[in-house]
């Protein structure tokens, strides 16, 4: 990051230690540990809005340098110590249907035309079965109690690490 980042930058010599962060918006180092919950509220939400304002710039930016780079038909482009790159307008812009496609794969290999091999290089079947636990319905076994809640709840297991957790927020209505 360069002077010029608007994000947190962190302070320290050891990073897993520092709970200082530079809060670009003030210009203050904010120590988190000591920062009052309503502080670290309004930090965050500054995050956010300055996260969608990054957002907007560099979608400006990307609009910008790809009409110069749809103008000039060269997808790669270096510009000083940058190369910039790009897929060309119509790139992903076609697909072929696999339905239809499998019914004149079909068709050609009946005629003789292509073999199975050939058709199985152009055509990937894949059947995947996917379990998804869902819990009103776990919540709903598990209150029978029993022999049904003992198999249930022999089948929770306990993850290595803890899912990403973030938190949200939004500005409180004042009445």
């Amino acid at each position: 990051m360069t002077s010029t980042t608007t994000a947190p930058a962190r302070v320290g010599d050891d990073e897993a230690t520092s709970d200082q962060v530079l809060d670009r918006a003030s210009g203050e180092l904010l120590d988190v540990r000591e920062a009052p919950t309503e502080r670290l509220a309004r930090f965050l939400d500054d995050i956010a809005e300055l996260t969608g304002q990054l957002g907007e710039a560099r979608s400006a930016a990307e609009r910008e340098v790809l009409a110069r780079m749809d103008a000039e038909a060269s997808w790669t482009t270096v510009a000083g110590e940058f190369q910039l790159q790009a897929p060309s307008p119509e790139a992903g812009m076609s697909y072929y249907d696999p339905d239809a496609l499998h019914e004149a794969l079909v068709a050609l290999g009946r005629r003789g035309l292509i073999g199975r091999q050939a058709a199985r290089a152009a055509l990937k079947t894949d059947i995947t079965v996917e379990r998804n636990a869902q819990q009103r319905g776990i919540k709903a076994l598990l209150s029978l109690g029993g022999e049904v809640a003992a198999a249930i709840a022999g089948c929770q297991r306990r993850r290595e690490q803890p899912p990403r957790r973030a938190v949200r927020v939004r500005r409180a209505r004042r009445s």
